[in-house]
C-alpha cells in the first residue's frame, strides 16, 4: 500500500510558508544541489537521510525533491514506512520548483514572514 502523497509546486510552497514544521529535502546528487537549490533545501544523502529518519519527530512534513519527480515517490514512502505522517513527493521536481513564479521579496513581505514566527 503507497503512503506516499504528491503535491505540486504551490502546495509545496503553502505548506513550507505555514505555521506546521515543514522541511524540503532535495535527493538530488551533490553537483547539483550546488550549482542551484532552495535555501530551505536540506541535501538529502546517505547520512542525512539516516539522521533524518532517526531523529526527526514524525509529524513534521516532509516534502522530497529529486530532479524531475520520478524518484522522490520511493524516498517519500521511505520515510512513510517509518512512521512519518505527512510525506510528500514534490511532481514535477527541481525543474518545476525552479520553474514557479516567484514573488519580489518586498519590504512588506519579509515583515510579515518575520512577524509570523515572532
Amino acid at each position: 500500500m503507497s503512503h506516499c502523497k504528491h503535491i505540486d509546486v504551490a502546495g509545496a510552497e503553502a505548506l513550507l510558508a505555514g505555521s506546521q514544521p515543514a522541511m524540503l529535502l532535495d535527493m538530488r546528487d551533490a553537483r547539483a544541489y550546488c550549482q542551484g537549490h532552495d535555501p530551505r533545501a536540506i541535501p538529502l544523502t546517505a547520512q542525512t537521510l539516516r539522521s533524518l529518519l532517526l531523529h526527526t519527530p514524525h509529524q513534521v512534513r516532509i516534502v522530497i525533491c529529486c530532479a524531475d519527480g520520478s524518484a522522490s515517490p520511493a524516498r517519500a514512502e521511505l520515510f512513510a514506512d517509518f512512521g512519518f505522517e505527512h510525506c510528500y513527493s514534490l511532481d514535477g521536481g527541481y525543474a518545476a520548483w525552479q520553474a514557479r513564479p516567484r514573488q519580489a521579496a518586498t519590504p512588506q513581505r519579509i515583515a510579515q514572514r518575520v512577524a509570523a514566527h515572532l
